[in-house]
């Protein structure tokens, strides 16, 4: 669900998962109004954000644009996560449940619901993603396809890729010159013991490679256009220090999630996240953002979103 907490803070929440019903939070009405509780204590008020119009409408293959793209935060256009082939291998990340089955847009639905939801809002980024194909040429084809779509309908809107690094830079050249603007390599666990185990699929990938891969988009598309997640919670905590000092170090943009243990992922029975472990470390982040002069307002898609991570927040308390 989508909400303002005291209608400041942009907030993507879950609340349908097993994890969800131990929160000591809730979401009440009280007069009409909305409110953020804990026990009898009101926190803050919040405020439903609506959905866009463009949320019941179809594409031409019939199919509603919602399941396909999400509208998050303000204004991102999150492709959905709807399959990944390391699923059917057996090689998934551990902490993900968007299981096998592709249920992903075609190319030319993705230029038209781009189309729909720019018309509505300019201000959209879109945000393509939603799991790995393999091998990694079909994930560089279907998004180079994904780009030249939305291309031929608007110059204008900003197409941040998140994908595992293609295995050659020229790949990287190429979505550029398609029309990306931005990109999203996530490394996800920084100990490369813990990231084999937690994701065997995506530890074949060396760090060195996404690190190279990143210095590649950077060069092309100058600074704050490169971002890296990592999970908060399933490593030590200096583990994650060090990750994100190699990546300020390089003038990518950190950005921590904390783990949750999702309904259908092999980790469900996994304590969540403790908050002050991820605020500890958000904190970490933005001091590195500052000392390298990395402005998370100015990059693109997920990384200029606030609603999944506490980075922006603490940044404008301390910019």
């Amino acid at each position: 669900i989508h909400i303002l907490l005291e209608g400041k803070s942009s907030v993507l929440a879950t609340i349908a998962h097993k994890f969800d019903r131990k929160s000591p939070y809730f979401l009440e009405y009280q007069n009409g109004e909305l409110y953020l509780t804990k026990g009898n204590e009101v926190i803050c008020p919040a405020k439903e954000i609506s959905m866009p119009n463009w949320y019941s409408q179809k594409t031409t293959s019939n199919r509603l644009m919602p399941e396909l793209f999400l509208h998050e935060g303000r204004a991102f256009l999150h492709q959905a996560y709807s399959g990944c082939d390391f699923n059917s291998s057996r090689l998934q990340c551990k902490f993900c449940g968007a299981g096998s089955k592709w249920r992903i847009g075609f190319p030319q639905e993705v230029g038209e619901i781009v189309n729909e939801a720019v018309q509505e809002n300019v201000s959209y980024h879109v945000c393509l993603g939603g799991g790995t194909r393999l091998p990694l040429s079909k994930n560089v084809s279907y998004f180079s396809d994904c780009i030249q779509a939305i291309r031929g309908k608007t110059q204008e809107v900003p197409i941040w890729v998140e994908m595992i690094p293609p295995k050659s830079d020229d790949d990287i050249s190429k979505m550029v010159d398609l029309g990306a603007t931005a990109f999203g390599f996530n490394i996800e666990i920084w100990n490369d013991e813990v990231r084999e185990k937690i994701c065997p699929g995506k530890a074949a990938f060396s760090k060195k490679r996404y690190l190279a891969a990143m210095r590649k988009a950077l060069a092309l598309l100058g600074a704050n256009r490169v971002g890296s997640c990592l999970v908060a919670g399933l490593e030590e905590k200096r583990e994650t220090e060090a990750g994100i000092h190699a990546l300020v170090s390089e003038g990518v943009q950190p950005c921590l999630l904390p783990f949750k243990p999702w309904d259908h992922s092999a980790l469900l029975e996994y304590a969540p996240c403790e908050p002050s472990f991820l605020i500890e470390l958000s904190e970490v982040a933005v001091q590195g953002v500052l000392k390298n002069s990395i402005i998370p307002k100015d990059n693109q898609g997920c990384l200029q979103c606030e609603a999944c991570t506490l980075e922006h927040d603490i940044y404008k308390q301390l910019a």
